[in-house]
């Protein structure tokens, strides 16, 4: 009899185009059981996986759980038959239960983003897809210079990037081991990884690492995909840049930015989120704000027990009544729910309700 690894591996092998490498070192470095949902069938075969892996989102201040759902697949022979849609709904509730206030996800194809609609997934992670022609230089000012030959693994290395991400608000976070996992698939890719520092006095060698950038060249596009530019400065983080366009001086470059990026460039949906808790949301808001006050009913027919509630929230507290029947400021579905959350701080400010721009990067989709 298979495990359940070995069931989700057959089914991964048949669902996506990844080199036999990649699955290898996926299922080696990156996989884990626990975080592994599988549906059988009623002959006791599995027909359908998904991973839900844990990671941790800054939000208004408070850090909180979030599922990150990928590998979802099902056997070729059995797609058609709802067996992805019951999983995926074992899926929500596995994540609620679990502690987890979200869950997000990076469809695979713009299509599926219709599919994960119907279970209460809303577009809230976008980026800011910067094009740069061949001709950029990425100018700068500032004392910045590339680190060369740079271990990525090293304990310098590791201990800037968790600063500068910490950096980042409303942010999905990557742990240290991650962190492996992203570097391990750079490198499966061929990409660039760059650092960048700068004096520092407080440093214990005098420098500090100000900037990083993850870089993978796109044969068939002919372009190089910057897929994210971490940097405690804009200047840092151009010097990154720069670092990438002497590794590449010929080459056009594309930019997944943050999503509140004033450098310009067009803000393109990246992934969904899916409130799979939305007291443990709200608190967050209110602890955040504690003079906001607030009325609003949620509705999720998929999760009732758990978010479709009246939730009143005042002096830095959310309380539920399902027994007020006075006026509300807000009455929606878990989908809008998420969509006022996590939007930009000034269609929060226009709704009155605190808002924030997420973003998600350096996932291994």
């Amino acid at each position: 009899m298979s495990s359940k690894k070995e069931d989700i591996i057959k089914i991964w092998k048949e669902s996506f185009a990844d080199s036999p490498e990649y699955v290898d070192m996926f299922f080696r470095q990156v996989y884990l059981d626990e975080e592994a949902l599988i549906l059988q069938d009623a002959e006791g075969r599995t027909v359908s996986s998904l991973l839900l892996q844990e990671f941790e989102m800054s939000f208004h201040g408070s850090l909180l759980p979030v599922s990150y759902l990928c590998g979802a697949a099902t056997r070729r022979r059995d797609r058609g038959k709802g067996y992805m849609s019951e999983l995926m709904r074992d899926a929500l509730r596995h994540a609620a239960e679990r502690g987890d206030m979200m869950v997000a996800l990076i469809p695979a194809r713009s299509a599926l983003y219709f599919f994960y609609d119907k279970f209460g997934f809303s577009t809230v992670f976008y980026t800011k897809e910067q094009r740069f022609t061949s001709a950029h230089t990425f100018p700068f000012e500032g004392d910045f210079e590339a680190v060369r030959d740079v271990d990525p693994l090293s304990e310098r290395v590791r201990e800037a990037f968790d600063r500068l991400q910490r950096a980042r608000s409303c942010y999905i976070r990557h742990s240290q081991r991650d962190f492996s996992n992203i570097i391990a698939d750079l490198r499966m890719d061929g990409g660039d990884f760059v650092v960048v520092d700068t004096p520092d006095p407080e440093a214990p060698d005098g420098r500090r690492i100000a900037a990083m950038a993850w870089a993978v060249y796109k044969q068939a596009d002919d372009l190089l995909l910057v897929n994210d530019v971490m940097g405690d400065s804009e200047p840092a983080r151009m010097a990154a840049l720069r670092e990438l366009r002497r590794l590449h001086p010929d080459t056009p470059f594309l930019l997944y930015g943050r999503p509140t990026d004033t450098l310009g460039g067009r803000l393109m949906p990246r992934g969904m989120g899916r409130v799979v808790n939305a007291r443990m949301l709200l608190e967050a808001v209110a602890a955040a704000y504690p003079d906001f006050k607030c009325r609003i009913r949620v509705s999720d027919p998929e999760l009732p027990d758990i978010n479709s509630h009246t939730y009143i929230i005042s002096r830095g507290a959310v309380d539920i009544d399902d027994t007020y029947d006075g006026r509300l400021d807000f009455d929606v579905s878990i989908e809008v729910l998420a969509a006022m959350a996590f939007s930009a701080p000034a269609t929060g400010e226009m709704l009155g309700f605190p808002a924030c721009r997420p973003m998600l990067s350096l996932m291994l989709d």
